[in-house]
């Protein structure tokens, strides 16, 4: 993942784009900015990406759903996902306080991952409202707080494209 992040310049290709996009050359404020930007927006990106992978690892049992796994392939799949954080980790050389305010920000990412999951078919339905994803939200506020509407715009599409990539890395981490 971080691999990928770093060689690709996903971060930076994405706050290009913003600016092009939406002529916001003012948010960019000089390497200082621009450097404590990408560092933040990367790290909400792994955030992103490590539950897009938790998500589609039931499909590499032939399984849909997590709830369809049986305690081995559920035992594995936490193994799996211990090893990716503990690599996450060791690679941006987190201390104590790092990982836990990291693993902290997964669980929010987590748990509401769950909950729309849950409400799907209520919001379906129309009975509940379609709420904003942590990504969006904390990475729209990030790039462009003066102008929110059109920064959740992109955030919003930008963490689709995640979505798309998480399982990309997966297939070719996995087979």
């Amino acid at each position: 993942m971080l691999k990928t992040l770093v060689a690709e310049s996903i971060v930076n290709r994405f706050v290009a784009s913003y600016v092009a996009h939406y002529d916001r050359d003012g948010i960019l404020g000089g390497p200082a900015r621009d450097r404590e930007l990408a560092e933040t927006i990367g790290r909400e990106i792994l955030l992103a990406l490590i539950v897009e992978v938790h998500e589609a690892l039931p499909a590499f049992f032939g399984k849909k759903l997590m709830s369809k796994l049986n305690s081995e392939e559920l035992e594995i799949m936490e193994a799996f996902s211990g090893e990716l954080l503990d690599g996450l980790g060791r690679a941006q050389n987190w201390n104590p306080e790092d990982r836990e305010q990291f693993q902290g920000d997964l669980a929010r990412y987590t748990e509401f991952s769950a909950l729309q999951k849950k409400s799907a078919g209520a919001r379906k339905r129309g009975k509940l409202p379609e709420e904003e994803a942590p990504f969006v939200a904390r990475v729209a506020l990030l790039l462009d707080p003066s102008m929110l509407e059109q920064a959740r715009r992109a955030a919003r599409k930008f963490h689709g494209e995640l979505g798309l990539l998480a399982r990309k890395l997966l297939r070719k981490t996995l087979g």
